[in-house]
């Protein structure tokens, strides 16, 4: 084997495990919520459905490093929300991911991120309840700060026109 034989595997690995995220901290720094955002966190799947309520809500899917003695960090993949104008609560959206994953359906990007970070994605929530919050604005809004990776949908035109143009 030749003296690149190493680094030709390690850049395959790290193609293959390489991702891009939007961080722009002037538009996290605008963001706003009408509610607080308390939000309660869960390692996702089967064994944690019974803890998220049956309440409509805001969700995020992030993934989180173990510790292992560093600061604990991750990324917000994917924004989303429930019941606004339908009857779904926070656990059926819940059981529907649940599904998808076991079934391998469902959107690409979402069945890759909750496959290929099972062990390490976790589901965060904020209950709410009060049906005259317009939840979907929250998110959206949300979306528009952040602009998760696995969001493909209900980002702003003007900022969804520029990441499709960025190639």
């Amino acid at each position: 084997m030749g003296k690149f034989h190493n680094l030709v595997n390690f850049t395959k690995r790290y193609k293959a495990e390489k991702h891009s995220f939007y961080m722009d901290v002037a538009s996290w720094k605008k963001f706003t919520s009408p509610i607080a955002l308390n939000w309660t966190r869960i390692a996702f799947g089967e064994a944690t459905r019974t803890q998220v309520p049956t309440v409509r809500g805001l969700y995020v899917f992030t993934v989180v490093a173990p510790t292992l003695g560093l600061p604990e960090h991750g990324y917000i993949l994917y924004v989303g929300e429930t019941g606004n104008t339908g009857g779904a609560t926070l656990r059926f959206r819940y059981g529907q991911y649940l599904a998808n994953l076991n079934n391998e359906d469902g959107r690409p990007a979402v069945f890759y991120m909750m496959d290929n970070w099972k062990d390490d994605l976790f589901f965060n929530f904020v209950p709410v309840p009060d049906a005259t919050i317009d939840v979907k604005a929250i998110q959206n809004s949300f979306i528009d700060a952040l602009i998760p990776p696995v969001n493909k949908r209900d980002i702003d035109a003007k900022i969804a026109a520029g990441k499709a143009a960025d190639f």
